[in-house]
């Protein structure tokens, strides 16, 4: 029974070792995905950048105030529309650079302030790998210790939980001298 648990116990350990090194390597593919739409926001306000600098020092919110002052509805629309596309490019500008700070540090930051799209997106097109690198095998060995620990713990627990019943049944068929 103890070679048994021994070979559970490696294999929980295995297991461990294998969710742990995916963690950077999802917070890669999220980081990688950040960059992508951050680019592609930047490369929307392109021209209306251009704009801004022509006519109002390079500030975007001044040209969009000028779109809303309009009394033509379609640049009333427009300024909607390239207020939402720089919002958008600053939210992941922040994002991208909180995202290149060290990994314990990226994978809270991904883990507190995550955008819910773009989560997403990397969680349905996530792709294993088994990165070997320093920052994935700390976390495998970390998350592979503690399935380690939980297992032994509740394998503990159960043992002891049985042990206690066992003599507790045991007591109360035992006919009294």
């Amino acid at each position: 029974m103890n070679i048994l648990r021994e070979y559970f116990r490696l294999a929980i350990f295995a297991i461990g070792l294998l969710c742990g090194v995916q963690i950077p390597a999802f917070v890669d593919q999220y980081q990688k995905r950040v960059d992508a739409h951050l680019l592609e926001a930047q490369h929307s306000l392109v021209g209306f950048q251009q704009t801004a600098e022509r006519y109002f020092d390079g500030d975007l919110n001044k040209l969009i105030a000028h779109y809303q002052r309009s009394p033509d509805r379609v640049f009333n629309q427009d300024a909607l529309n390239v207020r939402a596309i720089f919002q958008r490019e600053q939210s992941l500008q922040s994002q991208w650079n909180n995202l290149k700070a060290g990994v314990v540090k990226r994978t809270y930051y991904l883990l507190t302030h995550y955008n819910p799209q773009i989560l997403q997106e990397t969680t349905n097109q996530f792709s294993y790998t088994v990165p070997l690198d320093p920052a994935a095998l700390g976390w495998g060995i970390c998350m592979a210790l503690l399935f380690a620990a939980l297992f032994d713990t509740s394998v503990g627990l159960s043992v002891k939980t049985c042990s206690v019943c066992y003599h507790a049944i045991r007591k109360q068929h035992t006919p009294s001298r």
